[in-house]
């Protein structure tokens, strides 16, 4: 279900900025770990990964790049039909190394969103594909183990990848690729991984 929301907020928001110029509430964290709170303004998918346009809350304006931020964040709201009220969600970007620059020349060097924070995390990269009108834009997703190198994952490698991933839970690597747990629904996977080893990570540390 999280996934399906960043997908439909990230719609909405940069459907929205086509238009008109948006801005949500939020922060930014620099590379000397200051933090700032303000506003940011959506530019699209691939541009709010190569810089930060940011309003300070003391009204100062300013165009970060992505080799000057570790990490930014802004909060969303959507309805929720079921309570009659909004869920505040906080969409977060970091800075990570990728295999292609967002835009055509650009930096390697970006502010990818991270869609689950875990002991897997998961992240979403998106790339023009300038010479390609019919698909302008593509969809990467990485993976992270505990802070080390980015994978990405695919309909052709996530079985291997997530299996590996998730060894330490046999019952759910031994269930990946199978009904409920196939590449549509890998966000879902690495949250039952993440939740599980919340509950049983230092049993499975000490059994080790």
């Amino acid at each position: 279900m999280k996934n399906l929301f960043t997908i439909l907020a990230l719609t909405i928001i940069f459907s929205v900025s086509a238009s008109a110029a948006k801005s949500y509430q939020g922060y930014v964290i620099l590379n000397n770990d200051e933090k700032v709170e303000g506003t940011i303004q959506m530019l699209s998918p691939t541009l709010n990964e190569v810089k930060v346009k940011f309003t300070s809350t003391a009204g100062q304006k300013v165009t970060y790049k992505s080799k000057e931020v570790k990490e930014y964040g802004f909060n969303v709201e959507q309805w929720n039909n079921k309570t009659r009220a909004h869920d505040v969600n906080t969409i977060v970007y970091v800075r990570q190394n990728v295999e292609r620059s967002p835009i055509a020349f650009g930096p390697t060097d970006v502010l990818i969103e991270r869609q689950i924070t875990g002991k897997i995390n998961m992240y979403n990269h998106f790339v023009e594909n300038n010479a390609n009108s019919s698909n302008p834009l593509s969809q990467v997703i990485y993976t992270q183990k505990e802070n080390g190198d980015l994978v990405s994952i695919s309909k052709s490698n996530y079985k291997a990848v997530l299996k590996d991933m998730t060894a330490e839970y046999p019952e759910l690597s031994a269930k990946v690729g199978t009904k409920g747990y196939t590449f549509k629904y890998i966000s879902k996977t690495i949250a039952d991984y993440n939740a599980w080893m919340t509950d049983n990570g230092e049993e499975v540390v000490l059994g080790m």
